[in-house]
């Protein structure tokens, strides 16, 4: 039986998530507002969101095991991954946002970009290729997830978990929009960064005997 601070926790978080979609329901004044924020979103909230969303459950649970696995060779999946991200934020998006000033209009998803440079039939692939590789991404986060809850709250398994943290999280993106998943993320990554600093980097560099606990994985 779980102890009434992890219920209380677990309900106050997920009010808190679902409290942040309600406030932004009502407060799109556009297609443009709902998709993308208006264009206004702070490069700090946008910034906290990227890295929760690639540090999410998926990489803070999964790139632990990789680590024990490959020892430090499975750290290059994670610096490539940031070389790719540095790229991206200093080459391509400045060059998106001309595109769009050549374009006279916004671009609200990644496919439209695909389809001014080349065609609609480009845009189509590119669009199938998100769609597969997001929906394999956005899986892993969330089956990650569900693996933690269930294990704090061992009544409810996994499936279950799944479907109740999956139904929470698409009703708070739904109800409002980019806002929501921007500033959810920057609270999330408050929290899975104080934990994994606070708590779980600690309690698992003890667990393991220290520094020469770890060498053996190296």
């Amino acid at each position: 039986m779980p102890h009434w601070i992890d219920i209380l926790i677990f309900i106050v978080y997920f009010l808190g998530m679902l409290s942040v979609g309600f406030y932004f329901a009502n407060k799109h004044t556009d297609e443009r507002d709902y998709y993308t924020g208006g264009g206004k979103l702070s490069a700090g909230h946008v910034g906290l969101s990227v890295v929760a969303t690639d540090v999410g459950g998926g990489f803070s649970i999964g790139l632990g095991g990789v680590g024990f696995t490959m020892g430090l060779s499975g750290s290059w999946l994670l610096f490539t991954g940031l070389i790719g991200a540095w790229l991206s934020a200093v080459f391509l998006i400045p060059r998106v946002f001309d595109w769009q000033r050549e374009r006279g209009s916004y671009f609200l998803t990644l496919p439209q970009v695909f389809q001014f440079l080349y065609n609609k039939k480009v845009a189509l692939v590119a669009a199938i290729i998100c769609i597969i590789g997001y929906t394999g991404f956005t899986s892993s986060q969330f089956l990650a997830g569900a693996k933690l809850s269930s294990a704090a709250f061992p009544a409810i398994d996994t499936q279950t978990m799944l479907w109740i943290m999956g139904a929470i999280a698409v009703f708070y993106t739904m109800l409002g929009g980019m806002k929501a998943v921007i500033y959810t993320d920057t609270v999330q990554w408050i929290i899975l960064l104080g934990g994994l600093m606070l708590i779980a980097i600690p309690v698992a560099y003890f667990k393991l005997g220290g520094f020469e606990g770890i060498q053996p994985y190296l």
